[in-house]
């Protein structure tokens, strides 16, 4: 592939360069446009690394941002699988970050209010906290 492309009128020749594009829905792109690309379908994470990316990434990068310690706000093992389960239809981890987030702002809320030194979520009080937009 050669072609050239002005940018500020000023030439860029470009040689073995190939544009890459991302979509969450291919429908949405058109026939003609998805015939000029090679596509590279890459699935969602396993219940199994959602598991692993929230309890070792996300949730300690919130509880860092709002200044908890990790013993202040736990995450029981049948709380991360009902957190991970409601959100087994979402692709990404957005959603694991908002839940993250809301379970962290719970827990400071009880730690400051009612002087808890910290706070354990199981998998009725995760369901309850996180997800109260159902």
């Amino acid at each position: 592939m050669d072609l050239q492309i002005t940018i500020w009128n000023v030439w860029f020749r470009q040689l073995g360069v190939y544009p890459i594009a991302t979509a969450n829905d291919k429908s949405q792109i058109s026939a003609p446009l998805m015939s000029r690309f090679a596509v590279i379908d890459i699935p969602d994470y396993t219940s199994e690394e959602k598991k692993i990316i929230f309890s070792k990434y996300v949730l300690p990068k919130v509880l860092k941002r709002m200044s908890l310690k990790a013993e202040e706000c736990i995450v029981t093992e049948d709380g991360l699988d009902a957190i991970v389960e409601l959100h087994k239809n979402t692709s990404g981890i957005r959603d694991l970050e908002q839940a993250a987030e809301h379970i962290a702002a719970n827990a400071l809320y009880q730690i400051e209010v009612d002087h808890l030194t910290g706070v354990t979520f199981n998998a009725r009080d995760g369901k309850r906290i996180t997800f109260l937009k159902n």
